[in-house]
């Protein structure tokens, strides 16, 4: 199907299409005629010479008469005419090429096609050649066509009118590389027919979808012939394909009565949505009110455009689409990415019982997405679809709709019954061996997506890495492949994807936000505020680019966290009650990596001899210079500030999925606290190695060698293992397997410090996300633990423990933790019991 922008094929040729095809092919065939030669009538073989003089003399006039009568357009008498005279000489070929072109112009393009199938090209006149040409574009015979143009070419090199229709046969047939070559030749067109080709130069430039070169061209086309509609449309929609709205509403001012009124329309709709999107930003303000000046003042700015071009409009109001307006606007915010905008609008819309068409529908979807409201996102979806059956778009915004509302089976029957109607493969046109259907692509990487978010990431891991081994450059694939590394645990793994996405397209949005998002997991501040950079400029306004900006903004506030506890048991090591208050106070950065800190920690626990207290302050900096990140402290008794320490402690990540860690400490923090109140200190090093290799597998081996000021010293070890069992979209079962070893040097201290103890467990956990939206979230966690213990001098005794965790994300700023603990410990062969409670507090000042 041709583009409607293109000119039909309904003349004989190219260049006569802005006038009577007539009026300027018929001067040929009296050269056609003349070159005939002699004619012999039947019958009169034997004539003297000056007979047959006098015949062709009297065909001539007869030749005459016909091009008067085909001038005038009456083409029956003409053809009869010609018809007679190819009959007394059938064999002439130049006259029957008239006769081929006369039928041409007549609109008989297929009895003109049939009749010069048996003619010698080189015998026929260009301009025959060239009217038969056009008749073989009308017909679509775009082959004949073109080698009717190339005849004519040869006969007369550089002929104007052959090289514009040679070049619109070509366009028309789909050699668009071969249309393109011809563009140099149509710019060095004589003058006379240098505005036909320019139009055709700008018609293949369109079709490249190079507007704003197609729309130059159009423009000396008018230049050439003021006044041309052709070129004047041809310009206008090249400039509003090239979001130039505001330009082409200004060229098609001098010229509006003459555009036709549905065209004229789209034009002021294109131009208010653009200047909508044009809005400029006004000055920062403080509180809701910078979040919804921007969008006040485009809603009133396009409201007094819409309004404008109201009072403009002469007639009929009722066929000016002021709706379409509306509608168009609600579009241009949705691409803008500016949902609270298209909120405001769309309950407008809606309280004026306006009947609003499916694409508005799924746009106030796409908003109420955006904002969380998952249920009338779905109903919006659902009417979209009702309305507009496989609509793409719809589709996948209910399928994240019903993700977001946590029906996830429902979710991938939506996508699953779409596949099921789009084929695997496409047939395209001409070609002989099918291609794959693009439009699965996109419903495939949703449904990969939502296995992923339902508790199936390997699942999702393995199907989009066989389509990236399909296509690798494919930046999709590649994008979502790396947010599938990501929530596994490899960022490593997920920036080298999104560095590779960067260098073959570096103003990808979606795959620098996630690369901010992982810089900052990684600590590298300085690549997170240069990506930011650019993404001001990228996607100013887009709500996904303004999370990403507030979390770098939420990275570089203070950060305050406490968390207090209270125990009681029924006696034995840690007395009858003990207390437990740890709090932190961090800075924004100071440049790019270093952060100071201040702390103050207190542990204290009665025993029958008295209270054990722990009970410092410190003050440091944390160092995160990629990949490694340090902590120095120098830390003192808060009372008088004597009993001064340092500890150093750091982690280096191995990669994604190794991670070493080690601390020393010159005054120890795990000093029992039954041996400080005998006033005994201690100094440790520690060190750890970490294997992670995925989101449901972890091990862990700690060491510990703690050195008392009573000559006691206590090495340790414990190693531990995590393996995920079941995974459900709001549950995950988990197992974990413990195991705890020690030696003491002193045998009865004075506090609990066994000779030899070991221990094993198990322990059951239960994750239970009960509501979870971007930054909030709010969760349980459930841990059953049974074991055994065995220490020196005493029989080897069961053990067992409960906890009960909530956690509650109330935004990037905020969150709450509290738990309850219960069990059944073991101390020197006495059973206990033990209950104790927990709160936590984190929150990013101011």
């Amino acid at each position: 199907m041709r583009p409607p922008w293109r000119i039909p094929n309904t003349g004989p040729t190219f260049a006569n299409r802005a006038v009577p095809a007539p009026a300027r092919a018929l001067p040929v065939l009296a050269t056609s005629l003349l070159l005939a030669g002699p004619m012999v009538v039947e019958g009169q073989e034997g004539a003297p010479a000056t007979d047959t003089v006098t015949v062709a003399f009297n065909l001539a006039s007869d030749r005459d008469r016909a091009v008067r009568l085909a001038r005038d357009g009456e083409f029956e008498p003409a053809l009869a005419i010609l018809r007679r005279l190819v009959a007394l000489d059938p064999g002439n070929a130049p006259l029957r090429g008239d006769l081929a072109a006369v039928l041409a112009w007549s609109g008989q393009g297929a009895a003109a096609l049939d009749l010069l199938e048996s003619l010698p090209l080189p015998a026929l006149d260009p301009m025959v050649l060239e009217s038969v040409a056009g008749a073989a574009l009308d017909e679509r015979e775009y082959g004949r066509a073109i080698s009717l143009y190339r005849a004519a070419l040869n006969q007369e090199p550089g002929r104007p009118e052959s090289e514009v229709g040679l070049s619109l046969a070509l366009l028309e047939s789909g050699d668009l590389p071969g249309a393109m070559e011809r563009i140099p030749v149509l710019r060095a067109a004589p003058l006379d027919g240098l505005a036909d080709s320019r139009l055709v130069a700008g018609h293949i430039l369109a079709a490249h979808e190079q507007w704003l070169d197609a729309a130059v061209e159009y423009r000396m086309a008018e230049e050439l012939r003021p006044h041309w509609m052709d070129a004047v449309e041809g310009e206008l929609r090249s400039l509003r394909e090239a979001g130039a709205d505001v330009l082409a509403v200004r060229r098609a001012a001098p010229v509006s009565p003459e555009i036709p009124q549905e065209f004229r329309h789209d034009l002021t709709a294109g131009w208010v949505a653009r200047q909508v999107e044009w809005t400029p930003a006004p000055a920062p303000l403080p509180g809701a009110e910078a979040r919804m000046s921007r969008s006040h003042k485009a809603l009133d700015q396009a409201t007094a455009h819409r309004d404008r071009v109201a009072d403009e409009v002469s007639g009929d109001m009722a066929h000016f689409p002021l709706r379409r307006l509306d509608f168009d606007r609600l579009v241009a915010l949705r691409n803008a990415g500016r949902m609270d905008s298209i909120r405001i609008d769309g309950a407008r819309l809606e309280e004026s019982g306006i009947e609003l068409p499916p694409y508005v529908v799924r746009v106030l979807a796409d908003a109420a997405l955006e904002a969380g409201d998952h249920d009338r996102a779905i109903a919006l979806y659902r009417a979209t679809l009702a309305e507009w059956p496989g609509q793409q778009e719809a589709t996948l915004g209910l399928f994240w709709s019903l993700i977001g509302a946590w029906a996830f089976r429902e979710a991938d029957e939506v996508l699953e019954a779409a596949l099921d109607h789009q084929p695997r493969q496409r047939w395209g046109e001409e070609l002989r061996e099918p291609l794959p259907n693009p439009d699965r692509l996109g419903l495939e990487l949703a449904r990969h997506l939502g296995w992923a978010l339902g508790g199936e990431p390997g699942r999702a891991q393995e199907g989009l890495e066989h389509l990236h081994f399909q296509a690798p450059l494919h930046l999709d694939i590649r994008q979502e492949l790396a947010a599938v590394y990501g929530w596994r645990g490899w960022p490593r793994r997920a920036e080298a994807l999104h560095q590779r996405t960067g260098a073959l397209d570096p103003e990808h949005v979606p795959s620098r936000i996630a690369r901010l998002s992982l810089a900052l997991d990684l600590g590298d501040r300085p690549t997170a505020r240069a990506l930011a950079d650019t993404l001001v400029v990228l996607a100013p306004e887009a709500e996904t680019v303004e999370r990403a900006l507030r979390r770098l903004h939420v990275d570089g506030l203070w950060e305050f966290s406490t968390r207090v506890g209270g125990a009681r048991s029924t006696g034995g090591a840690f007395g009858t009650r003990d207390r437990s208050l740890d709090t932190r106070l961090t800075s924004p950065p100071l440049g790019d990596h270093v952060r100071a800190v201040v702390r103050a920690q207190r542990r204290d626990a009665d025993f029958p001899e008295g209270r054990g207290i722990h009970d410092r302050v410190g003050a440091g900096l944390e160092v995160r210079a990629r990949p490694v990140t340090l902590h120095l402290e120098a830390n003192a008794q808060r009372a008088d500030l004597e009993r001064r320490g340092v500890s150093v402690s750091t982690r280096l990540p191995l990669g994604d999925r190794w991670a070493l860690s080690a601390a020393a400490h010159s005054y120890a923090e795990d000093v029992p606290l039954r041996a400080r109140l005998q006033g005994i200190r201690g100094r440790n090093a520690q060190g750890s190695l970490e294997r992670r290799s995925h989101e449901g597998r972890r091990l862990v081996a700690e060491f510990d060698y703690l050195d008392l000021s009573d000559g006691n010293i206590r090495r340790s070890g414990y190693v531990a293992a995590e393996q995920q069992v079941i995974r459900r979209p709001r549950h995950r079962w988990a197992g974990l397997v413990e195991a705890y070893g020690s030696r003491s040097r002193l045998e009865a201290p004075p506090y609990f410090s066994p000779t030899h103890l070991w221990s094993a467990t198990g322990t059951l956990l239960w994750d239970w996300t009960l509501h979870r939206f971007r930054d909030r979230s709010y969760a349980q966690r459930v841990a059953l633990t049974g074991g055994v213990v065995d220490q020196a001098g005493q029989r080897r005794r069961p053990t067992a423990t409960f906890t009960v965790e909530h956690r509650w994300e109330a935004s990037d700023r905020f969150d709450l933790l509290a738990g309850i603990h219960g069990g059944l410990p073991v101390y020197d062969g006495v059973r206990e019991r033990r209950t104790s409670v927990h709160l936590g507090l984190t929150w990013r000042l101011p």
